[in-house]
């Protein structure tokens, strides 16, 4: 698969984990530390399937 259509695909999923980090920092600053550790690791999930998906398959 070319670079440009992955670049292109993986809008959505990276702006969607710039979210959830985001998210994930109001969380640590509010004191919720075990939910922040979860969120970020949803934020990583959140980009590294589909890119694992794309690439081993395409």
């Amino acid at each position: 698969m070319r670079f440009s259509t992955i670049l292109i695909l993986m809008t959505a999923p990276t702006m969607v984990a710039i979210y959830t980090v985001n998210f994930g920092r109001w969380l640590a600053k509010k004191g919720n530390t075990r939910g922040a550790i979860g969120v970020f690791i949803i934020a990583v999930i959140c980009v590294i399937a589909p890119l694992a998906l794309l690439i081993l398959r395409g």
